[in-house]
């Protein structure tokens, strides 16, 4: 069998893009703005970069499910199980009729020049085919409805509300919209939205509202205000709130019980129908903002928010459970010890110590009695490791399970970074420019400075024993003999810090900083600036001629060329990244605030080379791939009767492309590809060929 050659390689892996997987939170940590139950189990979730989650077993469950868009969504609505509504900026107004597999867009009225910049607020269908959206833009807004589904909007008027957020509707023809600038707008109609009014302008932001009948109902405020009437909405009075948390989504479980989630882990509880409430700890998590909440018709209780917080209460508000998450700290530095075991460490907060055994899949915390940030981790054999952070250097000798200072400082210094060279020898940065060196596993450590370094030093590597480099604020410096002595390298950065330092061999080396990415390929002697785009980043790693860099907001570059070129990866979260490590087994871990853990394997790593059976065959076709079931690898075979450009890529029940496994021109003949499904869970597949001329999918089950 001959190999078949992949034309343009070298440009078909530049732009290449990686599918990344949520660890840590579970199951996704971007902040979600929306929640909809449309029964007792089945609910859907939406947010940032384009997210919508989806349960069928009442919020035990979450899995991820396709929006076609990469804007962040701030809306939701769905009719029923399958009919649904997604809305966002630029009036984004998306509508799926299968339960989420496939979206279409819809189009709302363009009357202005601004219109198309109106961000869509709020979607609410009274009934399966009467629905209404808000939406405003730069303190002006605007109401649009539909009585066909979505299929066809017209624009109603506001009544002077210029800051419209929400709506509420108690019957298809009576409901309300509010919100406000810097205080509450309160309109209301009885005829459809044919007319609006202003009922109720306080000073405070109105954000939610709920009514438990036809007269009596209340919204939530900024600074913890109730506004209560009892006519129906025509008035409106205060109610009594200890709070101070922004009320951003109110519901009552029965006529008396209401709830009210925010801006902190607490909630508001009334038993009196909205005249009194009190504020409760909801006992999960750290301070979250929940920006939405939902009550499914057997009472549970639903809120999502910020960092992908998901807390549910089945027992009607005494106690809350929220989803998976192992850590709330900022990862700042990983390592694996194999393509199994690794361990994370958490900083810019209380320490915590993760650790994994299964690449990643699951972490658990690890017991430890540091509660001062940890900034660096080292492993010098499988049940011997060491942590830099806060005043202390600490040590285990049993893959975590304890852990004891080894040294504590006298003058409140900061570990950045610690590195070991053997099982004796190891290395500390820090703060004042300061180096702790040991040659004794840790018994003893002897302190020094290394001159003209400034006044911190974020990152150590050595190369070998004797050979390493150190980086910190704006300069970066080479020891030759084991850190005897140190000489200041000609890196130019400007005044941005120097935030890690890594080599590849003896040769090359990267510096990452707060305006880009730099190179030596001499050892550290000179270093030049790659064009990368724009921005400063945290962390640089290279594995071969593949690099990955990361950075604040979410950003990931990926280099497939040694640095040469670099390329934007699709932003998988907003949340900032510090920590990077690249495995011995392809796989990518990154980590960053709030606990977030992803990892990704190189797109260009999954592709297998495809071989050629036969040179003659008379039609287009793909076969069933074998084994199937299978673990974790399987084989395709298909036939093309023409050359040219093939794809073949893999995708998730949910319609999400999980791997890319050819893209590129293919002579005529029969062809096998293999699929190595490492990293993902068991579950139903679909692979699909696409050609100029055809398209077939075909399903597989992998099976762990």
């Amino acid at each position: 069998m001959a190999l078949v050659v992949i034309l343009n390689a070298s440009h078909i892996f530049s732009q290449m893009t990686d599918n990344w997987k949520w660890l840590n939170p579970g199951p996704q940590g971007n902040t979600l703005n929306a929640v909809d139950f449309v029964d007792n189990n089945t609910g859907y979730s939406a947010g940032a970069y384009g997210t919508i989650l989806k349960t069928t077993d009442g919020g035990a469950d979450w899995t991820q499910i396709n929006s076609g868009t990469g804007k962040s969504l701030l809306s939701m609505s769905f009719v029923n199980a399958n009919t649904g509504f997604v809305g966002g900026p630029s009036q984004l107004l998306r509508k799926t009729t299968d339960a989420g597999l496939t979206w279409q867009n819809l189009q709302l009225p363009v009357q202005g020049q601004w219109d198309t910049a109106y961000y869509v607020m709020d979607i609410n269908f009274v009934t399966p085919l009467t629905g209404y959206v808000v939406g405003f833009f730069q303190l002006e807004s605007k109401i649009w409805k539909t009585t066909d589904g979505g299929n066809s909007w017209t624009t109603q008027g506001t009544a002077g509300a210029n800051y419209l957020k929400k709506t509420y509707f108690i019957n298809e023809n009576t409901g309300f919209a509010y919100g406000g600038p810097t205080y509450s707008e309160v309109i209301k109609t009885t005829n459809g939205g044919a007319v609006w009014q202003q009922v109720s302008q306080e000073s405070y932001i109105a954000y939610s509202m709920c009514f438990v009948n036809a007269t009596t109902g209340v919204y939530g405020c900024s600074d913890g205000r109730v506004y209560r009437t009892v006519d129906g909405g025509n008035t409106w009075n205060f109610a009594l709130s200890p709070s101070s948390l922004d009320i951003t989504s109110i519901h009552f479980i029965n006529a008396a019980t209401g709830f009210g989630f925010g801006t902190g882990s607490v909630y508001i509880k009334s038993t009196d129908a909205g005249q009194t409430w009190d504020e409760f700890p909801i006992g999960v998590g750290s301070i979250n903002q929940y920006f939405d909440a939902d009550l499914t018709p057997n009472g549970n209780l639903h809120a999502v928010g910020t960092y992908g917080a998901m807390i549910r209460s089945t027992n009607s508000g005494t106690s809350f459970v929220s989803q998976p998450f192992v850590t709330e700290h900022s990862i700042t530095d990983i390592e694996f010890l194999n393509v199994s075991t690794g361990y994370a460490v958490a900083g810019f907060g209380d320490g915590d110590i993760l650790k994994t055994t299964d690449a990643g899949e699951t972490w658990v915390s690890q017991t430890s009695s540091y509660t001062l940030p940890l900034y660096g981790i080292s492993f010098t054999r499988a049940e011997t490791g060491y942590l830099a952070g806060s005043i202390n250097i600490k040590k285990t000798t049993n893959g975590g399970v304890n852990w004891a200072d080894v040294y504590t400082s006298t003058t409140n210094e900061i570990f950045g970074d610690i590195y070991f060279t053997n099982s004796n020898t190891g290395y500390a940065v820090g703060s004042y420019a300061r180096l702790l060196k040991t040659t004794n596993a840790g018994a003893t450590w002897s302190s020094s400075t290394i001159p003209a370094s400034g006044t911190f030093l974020n990152s150590i590597f050595f190369i070998n024993e004797n050979t390493g480099f150190a980086a910190g604020d704006n300069k970066a410096h080479k020891t030759t003999d084991a850190g005897v002595t140190w000489q200041v390298l000609n890196v130019t950065g400007g005044f941005a810090s120097f935030n890690n330092i890594f080599f590849t061999d003896a040769n090359t080396g990267f510096i990452s900083s707060g305006t880009g990415i730099f190179r030596s390929i001499d050892g550290g002697a000179s270093w030049s600036q790659l064009t990368t785009p724009s921005g400063g980043y945290n962390c640089v790693q290279f594995r071969n001629n593949f690099g990955y860099a990361v950075g604040g907001s979410g950003k990931i570059i990926k280099s497939a060329d040694g640095g040469n070129s670099w390329i934007s990866q699709p932003t998988v979260t907003e949340n900032s990244l510090y920590a990077l490590y690249f495995n011995n087994d392809d796989f990518v871990y990154a980590g960053g605030v709030r606990g977030t853990l992803i990892k990704t394997i190189p797109t260009e790593l999954l592709l297998t080379p495809v071989t050629g059976i036969n040179s003659s065959p008379k039609s287009f076709s793909l076969g069933q791939n074998y084994p199937n079931p299978f673990n974790p690898s399987t084989n395709i075979k298909f036939n093309i009767p023409a050359a040219g450009i093939v794809n073949i890529s893999v995708f998730d029940i949910t319609g999400r492309k999980v791997s890319e496994l050819v893209n590129s021109v293919l002579s005529a003949g029969s062809h096998e590809v293999s699929w190595n499904a490492s990293g993902l869970s068991s579950g139903v597949y679909f692979y699909t060929l696409k050609t100029a001329d055809i398209t077939e999918t075909k399903k597989m089950l992998l099976v762990k």
